[in-house]
């Protein structure tokens, strides 16, 4: 029996090309990606710190996925995860700064100023996408520890596996009502 050829280029799947799931990237071989993509959600809604600003202004795609955050593989796999029904990230970023801007169009002709905000138009996007709670994240004191002393690189041994189980974070307008007593 001959042995099979090894796959080519032209039937190997690489693995940007795969498409993955939110899950797969919490399991180890995708730790460094899971922890620096808290750390990306953590800076986009803390603009204003000097170090965040910093690695924030040096990404020159609109939606902010790029070095020093990730590499093109990375973006690659970040950007085809499916965030909802037949949706991926990419097209979920597209269609939130397309309404975003139309929005900006409208109010803000008189100013000139159309520019995406990190904070208000990106984060809500990353944060419903891989279920992550902002301020969960701001007061996690392992992630926070993580982040002040290895930046955006985990260093060997070192674990980050997310804030636990119930990350979600709440829906704006999903207030609970109150009951009201019969009778």
């Amino acid at each position: 029996m001959a042995d099979k050829d090894p796959p080519t280029p032209l039937n190997q799947e690489t693995e940007s090309q795969k498409t993955h799931t939110i899950s797969d990237l919490q399991n180890p071989e995708f730790r460094d990606l899971w922890y620096r993509l808290h750390v990306f959600i953590y800076d986009l809604r803390n603009f204003t710190n000097p170090t965040t600003r910093s690695r924030l202004d040096s990404i020159a795609d609109p939606a902010y996925l790029g070095n020093p955050y990730f590499n093109e593989e990375e973006v690659s796999i970040l950007r085809s995860i499916a965030v909802g029904p037949n949706e991926t990230l990419d097209q979920k970023i597209q269609s939130t700064l397309e309404e975003r801007l139309n929005r900006r169009m409208k109010k803000r002709v008189e100013s000139g100023n159309f520019r995406v905000c990190a904070a208000h138009d990106l984060a809500p996007v990353f944060e419903k996408a891989f279920n992550i709670n902002p301020k969960k994240l701001a007061k996690d004191s392992r992630f926070i520890t993580l982040m002040a002393t290895n930046g955006l690189t985990l260093r060997d041994g070192e674990e980050w596996s997310g804030l636990g189980n119930n990350n979600s974070a709440p829906s704006g307008n999903n207030k609970k009502k109150k009951k009201r007593k019969k009778g």
